[in-house]
């Protein structure tokens, strides 16, 4: 087992059995060889998820149990994890309190195959132990490549922002891009982006809504307004764990101790939990409430609102939701809002920090 067990004890105990097995195996030793190379000296999670993949398909050939495999290979390289992430200067305890997001989608796993220890999130795990994804006491942070449709505007005098659409980008008579949700638009605008000497046109977003303000568009000085953040430059996104505690306080303060770690004025995000549309199901003075008007709210193309996934659950559809169960009083305003005809939208934002 591992110098620090990140794992509840019920997994534990499963890994352990599992472990046992798949040491039998030269097969199961030289893909877990190649994913920790892959993970831990090049880098690269997709490329060691699509490795493990491949170890998972062999191992239901050998009708084995698969789903834990991810679990095992996490397992025998969380020592050498450990040593990786000290060597890059981060703290120990950044790294463990990062790991506390692997039992999360064991449990997620769990709850959609009866009970058994497994992992399909495998990508998405290994950012955390190849120590791109970190976190800071409620929120997790990563670098990235800024890649929403927006150009990102900072007055030079006021610290106000604004954002354009990037130009070649289809909206829909309600200012989102076409095709969201699935919905059907009436009206179809095209953005574009005219840049003169002195001057940038286009359509603006509206920063309470999440949208594009398609009735008229806005002009920005240059001598005035500076570009801050542009699609391909390198910037900060912040993540939510499921669970994560969005009291005020916890926010501040995880901002504060990671800002001490990631450069940049501003950081990037797209989620549930950013649409402004969470005030006609939620309390006004509730956590994620607080949380969501933190942001300056942009659009995001996505084809069902993530909060389906993230709130009823992943085997969650608009067409299976007029019959799905409701256990949590969010879960029943969810539905009632949706079943009414009404929306809600995964929503892109950006924060100054």
């Amino acid at each position: 087992m591992i110098r620090h067990n990140i794992f509840s004890e019920d997994t534990q105990k499963a890994v352990a059995s599992a472990s046992a097995i798949f040491r039998r195996y030269p097969f199961f030793m030289s893909n877990y060889k190649w994913c920790k190379e892959l993970l831990l000296i090049k880098k690269n999670p997709e490329k060691a998820a699509e490795a493990i993949r491949l170890g998972i398909r062999h191992a239901n050939m050998l009708n084995l149990d698969a789903g834990i495999l991810p679990v095992v290979y996490i397992d025998w390289m969380m020592p050498a994890a450990i040593e990786d992430i000290l060597n890059q200067g981060i703290p120990e305890r950044i790294f463990l309190e990062s790991m506390k997001d692997i039992e999360i989608w064991i449990k997620v796993y769990q709850k959609y195959h009866e009970g058994r220890v497994g992992l399909d999130r495998i990508e998405w795990v290994f950012r955390s132990v190849a120590g791109k994804v970190r976190r800071f006491g409620s929120l997790q942070f990563e670098e990235v490549t800024y890649d929403f449709s927006f150009l990102i505007f900072k007055n030079r005098y006021t610290s106000e922002y604004r954002a354009l659409a990037c130009p070649g980008f289809k909206v829909d008579q309600d200012g989102y891009f076409s095709g969201t949700n699935g919905r059907v638009f009436t009206r179809e605008y095209k953005t574009y982006v005219n840049c003169l000497n002195e001057t940038v046109t286009g359509f603006s977003a509206d920063f309470k809504r999440g949208a594009v303000n398609i009735d008229k568009t806005l002009i920005l000085h240059l001598s005035d307004w500076e570009l801050c953040l542009a699609p391909g430059e390198k910037a900060v996104a912040v993540h939510i764990p499921q669970g994560a505690d969005l009291s005020p306080d916890k926010i501040d303060s995880s901002l504060e101790e990671a800002k001490k770690y990631y450069p940049g004025s501003l950081l990037v995000c797209d989620s549930w939990l950013l649409d402004p549309n969470l005030k006609f199901i939620l309390p006004e003075r509730s956590r994620i409430i607080n949380f969501m008007e933190r942001f300056y709210k942009m659009p995001i193309m996505a084809e069902c609102p993530q909060i389906l996934e993230r709130v009823m659950g992943f085997d969650c559809s608009m067409e299976r939701l007029e019959s799905y169960s409701c256990s949590t009083s969010l879960q029943i305003s969810l539905k009632k809002h949706l079943l009414e005809g009404k929306e809600m939208f995964t929503t892109a934002g950006f924060l100054p920090w």
